[in-house]
C-alpha cells in the first residue's frame, strides 16, 4: 500500500534534516493508563518530529512500547545536533558526545519515571565516564538514573594477563555491569561493541539494553577489517538489535542527460516502533512519504526509491544506455550485512 493515500503532517525541510527548534528539559510525565505503559496509537505511520523535544518524546514512547513487547536489545538512532553543526569542521567528536550525553540523560530520566526502575547510562570505560561527568558539570543526576562505566580499569584486574588485555581494551574479565534494570549505552566504538555483547550475556538477555546513537550502520561497515571485530559479531549479536526509533538522513546526486545534468536530492528513513519504515523524499519545502515498508529498506534500495520518485532521471530517456545507467547507479546497491548471501544471520530483529 502506497503512502500517498495516508494522512501525514507536512514538515518543512529543516525538520528531518535535524535543524531542530525549541527546547525542553523533560518528557510528558506519564501516558494514559498505568505507569510505565506507553499508549499504542492506531496510526500506522508516525509523523516525523518537528522539534528535538518531540523527537525525544517519540523515542521514549517507542522504547517503552518495545520493552513492553519483550524486546531486550533496542536501537535508537537520530541526529544529536543540527545538520549544519554536525557537518561543520569545528565540530569535534567530543561535541557530539556531549550532545548525546545530554539526550541520553533525558531519555533515561523518562524511562526511569515511566518504568519505575533504575536506569544506567553506560560508557565504554572509566575515561569516557569521567569526561561525561565533567561535561555535565555535576555528579548528581535525576532519581533512578546513574552514569557508569562498563569496563573496569586494568588496575582492578585479577591477574597480570587480564591487566595486559585490559590495557588494550580486550578481555571479558573487566566487563562488569553496574546494578540496574535498564541500560542506555552510548559512545561505544566498533572495537568496543564486543563488550556490549558481553553485557547482554552477563545479564542473560533478560534486561533491556538500548544502543543509543551508536551509528550501527557505519560500524557494521568496519567489521571484518584489520584490528576490528569479525563480521560474525553482526550475525550473532547486532542482528538482534531492533530499530525502535530510527531517523537517518541521506544526500545523493543524480546524473541527467539534460540540463541541469547534476541533480542533488535528499531524503530520510524514519521509523517509530511499532510503525513501518518510511522513505521520505525532500521535495524542496516539505518531506513526502514515497514508500512504507514493514522491513527496514537497504540503503541502496532507499536510494533507488527516492530516485524513482523524482521521475526526472534518464530511465525515461529512450537513448539511455546500460553503460549510462551503470555509471549513475554502480553495480552493487547492497552491503554485505544487508545481503547476507551465505545465510549466516542468526536473527532478523534488526530488519523489523
Amino acid at each position: 500500500l502506497g503512502c500517498e493515500s495516508r494522512k501525514m503532517t507536512r514538515l518543512v525541510i529543516t525538520v528531518v534534516a535535524a535543524v531542530w527548534v525549541g527546547r525542553s528539559d523533560g518528557f510528558v510525565a506519564s501516558g494514559r493508563g498505568r505507569p510505565g505503559v506507553a499508549v499504542r496509537s492506531e496510526q500506522v505511520l508516525a509523523s516525523p518530529p518537528q522539534t528535538m523535544p518531540q523527537c525525544l518524546q517519540q523515542a521514549l514512547e517507542a522504547t517503552l512500547l518495545a520493552i513492553g513487547d519483550g524486546t531486550k536489545l533496542l536501537e535508537v538512532e537520530f541526529p544529536p545536533l543540527p545538520a549544519a553543526q554536525l557537518e561543520a569542521a569545528e565540530t569535534s567528536a567530543y561535541d557530539v558526545s556531549r550532545a548525546n550525553t545530554d539526550l541520553a540523560i533525558k531519555l533515561a530520566t523518562g524511562l526511569a519515571k515511566r518504568l519505575e526502575k533504575k536506569v544506567s547510562i553506560l560508557y565504554p570505560d572509566a575515561a569516557e565516564l569521567e569526561r561525561a561527568i565533567e561535561d555535565c558539570g555535576k555528579a548528581e543526576f535525576p532519581e533512578g538514573v546513574s552514569l557508569d562505566a562498563l569496563r573496569r580499569p586494568f588496575t582492578e584486574a585479577a591477574s597480570v594477563g587480564d591487566a595486559l588485555l585490559g590495557l588494550i581494551g580486550r578481555g571479558d574479565s573487566l566487563v562488569k555491569p553496574p546494578v540496574a534494570d535498564v541500560f542506555v549505552c552510548l559512545t561505544f566504538s566498533a572495537q568496543e561493541l564486543p563488550d556490549l555483547e558481553r553485557l547482554c550475556v552477563l545479564e542473560d538477555y533478560a534486561k533491556p539494553v538500548v544502543l543509543f546513537n551508536l551509528k550501527l550502520d557505519t560500524q557494521r561497515g568496519d567489521l571484518g577489517l584489520p584490528a576490528f571485530p569479525s563480521k560474525d559479531l553482526h550475525y550473532r549479536f547486532l542482528s538482534r538489535a531492533k530499530p525502535v526509533y530510527y531517523l537517518r538522513t541521506r544526500q545523493y546526486s543524480l546524473s541527467l542527460a539534460t540540463p541541469p545534468f547534476i541533480l542533488n536530492y535528499q531524503g530520510a528513513i524514519f521509523r517509530q516502533y511499532p510503525g513501518q519504515f518510511q522513505s521520505l523524499l525532500d521535495t524542496g519545502n516539505t518531506y513526502r512519504c514515497v514508500k512504507a515498508d514493514d522491513k527496514r529498506p537497504a540503503l541502496g534500495t532507499f536510494k533507488e526509491t527516492l530516485t524513482d520518485a523524482l521521475k526526472l532521471d534518464d530511465r525515461d530517456d529512450p537513448n539511455a544506455t546500460p553503460a549510462k545507467r551503470f555509471a549513475r547507479t554502480g553495480y552493487k546497491a547492497i552491503t554485505w550485512w544487508e545481503e547476507d548471501k551465505d545465510n549466516l544471520e542468526q536473527f532478523d530483529d534488526w530488519r523489523l
